[in-house]
């Protein structure tokens, strides 16, 4: 049985004129998240995007999260859990956070592709980095700190001091990793998390504790950005392209958003701290 039919076929200028009518400037910063096959077909697939992105914002940053998703405590995981005596083995034997090596996790092949390129940055963060391209890039990514890594100084927080934009390409608000500073930047309860930082003489890993709010509180992204998008419809654009949807948000305005609706649950379900 033969493969399903190519219909459509997006290419680099496609995208670029997409971003060009959606107000995308050469000099903004923007975090990107990306579902390739929502167009169907791109001829060079990441490596277009990233080009197209790279060429739009020639004087400007570009960011995707990075995140190595399997950085963290073993005796935590769900998808599937450990067996509790294979924990310690997990443990001793995980590769500690290297920006040069880790594999991106859970994001997709675009994500990957760009992280692994040489004019990209990737930041230290052992958990959450995030990879960055363009101005300042080093600055921003050397600034992301251990202890509440998606809050004040981490690149989120520059996109948001610098009026970036957020770009879903076919993507949508479950995605979105901004929204995360949101929660870093409220009253919200902090917990101890830890990850794989080193290796010791004996060739066992060390593993560092790290402070954190909780990121997965609520399963609500979704339902934020359509009331976000209810209230503030002249706060982000979309256009139709193939069988896919690119949409341009404004960081500032969901971000400022998300942080009344996020402070209203956690006192509603005891995440605050008063």
């Amino acid at each position: 049985m033969s493969e399903k039919l190519i219909e459509t076929v997006v290419t680099k200028n496609d995208l670029e004129d997409a971003f060009d009518k959606l107000g995308v400037k050469r000099a903004d910063v923007c975090m990107v998240h990306t579902a390739m096959s929502k167009f169907q077909y791109l001829p060079g697939g990441p490596e277009t995007i990233v080009k197209a992105f790279e060429e739009t914002l020639s004087d400007g940053t570009l960011m995707m999260p990075s995140q190595v998703s399997t950085n963290c405590d073993p005796a935590t995981w769900e998808y599937p859990p450990v067996r509790k005596d294979l924990i310690q083995v997990v443990r001793d034997n995980m590769p500690p956070y290297d920006p040069q090596t880790s594999v991106t996790e859970g994001l997709g092949v675009t994500p990957e592709y760009f992280r692994n390129l040489p004019d990209v940055v990737r930041s230290t963060h052992p958990y959450l980095p995030i990879a960055i391209w363009g101005k300042n890039a080093t600055d921003i990514a050397v600034r992301q700190p251990l202890n509440m890594p998606y809050g004040i100084n981490s690149p989120l927080d520059y996109l948001y001091k610098n009026d970036g934009k957020i770009i879903f390409l076919g993507t949508d608000y479950e995605t979105c990793t901004m929204l995360h500073y949101a929660e870093s930047t409220i009253h919200r309860k902090i917990e101890t998390c830890s990850a794989a930082t080193s290796i010791d003489q004996d060739g066992k890993t060390i593993w560092t504790d790290y402070q954190n709010v909780d990121l997965d509180s609520y399963d609500d992204f979704n339902e934020l950005g359509a009331a976000f998008e209810k209230k503030f419809p002249a706060e982000f654009k979309l256009q139709k392209l193939s069988k896919g949807i690119i949409k341009i948000i404004n960081s500032r305005s969901l971000i400022d958003f998300a942080r009344q609706w996020f402070d209203k649950k956690d006192h509603q379900f005891g995440n605050a701290v008063d």
